[in-house]
């Protein structure tokens, strides 16, 4: 991986000429350990979740979106209130769907619709909206780019930055083929959830790969997840783009003015009331919603139509 790593970073220098310097000591912990969005490996071995699984505690597999957008955060905090374990897990969306279809965790996490996934007919809740962000090198002159611009970007017809009211140095895509079997929405609104990405593009593995380049060259440009740059974003050191003049936030999404966002959904297999239920109502009180709120757009019980007895006596 690390191998992997150099050679991408090494690529974009020899294509834009420059050298980018080592952020590895100003990266969040958990961003140099990787952070991924759909498809990856299982960052735990199964039997160990069969494991935790058998004893008796709360567990979640699935998107490293919700894992350190709020689930490991809101885990901490359900225990101190209520004394109940919420064992928390990353991974990917298939990660999630196969550990609940093989009880080896009992919530499953998605950042794709379930319609069209392998957990098509299980039963699921949306918790929250993901909020997909354009990042740039921190010189970027740039501030604010227009969604055709971005599709043109996107798939390789605008190749200089300034063609968008930038310096004159050329565009370097980065991105990943976040979900590639299943519907995307955010690659749907851009690219007709078409696989059309630039064919000058650099394509990576993990949403970490994506952060780490754009961070270290002037000329890089992509699209990912504002739970993965938060932290450099305040730190000054990557740009988030406003797009068509909108700045991504949560008050931008609820008003309809901002929609590079994709759904976090949950799903289970079987409704073990007495374990399932108290994590639930925990996530849609007031403590769990202002956990939910510090890097996800997180959806109301009224909103996600949260209702146990729709849960109750269903199963799998």
């Amino acid at each position: 991986m690390q191998r992997r790593k150099f050679l991408i970073n090494l690529a974009i220098g020899s294509t834009l000429g420059i050298t980018g310097g080592a952020l590895g000591s100003q990266l969040p912990r958990w961003v140099s350990q990787g952070g991924s969005g759909c498809v990856c490996p299982s960052e735990q071995d199964p039997r160990l979740l069969k494991s935790v699984s058998a004893s008796g505690d709360l567990t979640y597999q699935g998107t490293h979106i919700l894992t350190y957008g709020a689930f490991r955060p809101l885990a901490q905090r359900f225990e101190q209130d209520t004394g109940r374990r919420f064992v928390v897990h990353g991974g990917g969306c298939d990660d999630g769907i196969t550990a609940v279809l093989q009880q080896t965790a009992d919530i499953g996490g998605l950042c794709c619709p379930v319609e069209g996934t392998r957990a098509d007919g299980m039963p699921w809740l949306q918790v929250a909206h993901d909020i997909k962000v354009i990042i740039a090198h921190p010189s970027q002159s740039l501030e604010n780019i227009g969604r055709d611009a971005l599709e043109a970007v996107v798939r390789g017809r605008l190749r200089n930055w300034r063609e968008l009211g930038g310096e004159d140095r050329q565009i370097a895509l980065v991105y990943r083929d976040h979900c590639p079997e299943y519907f995307e929405p955010v690659r749907a609104l851009i690219l007709g959830n078409r696989q059309a990405w630039s064919p000058r593009g650099m394509k990576v593995d993990t949403d970490q790969q994506l952060v780490d380049t754009v961070s270290r060259f002037r000329g890089a440009i992509g699209l990912v997840s504002w739970v993965f740059v938060r932290d450099l974003h305040r730190a000054g050191l990557i740009k988030v783009l406003a797009l068509d003049g909108i700045q991504p936030s949560a008050a931008a999404v609820r008003a309809g003015r901002y929609d590079l966002i994709g759904p976090l959904n949950l799903v289970f297999r079987d409704w073990r009331e007495a374990l399932i239920e108290p994590m639930f109502d925990y996530l849609f009180s007031p403590a769990g919603q202002a956990t939910m709120t510090e890097a996800l757009v997180p959806l109301s019980r009224e909103e996600s139509g949260y209702d146990p007895r729709r849960f109750r006596y269903r199963a799998v």
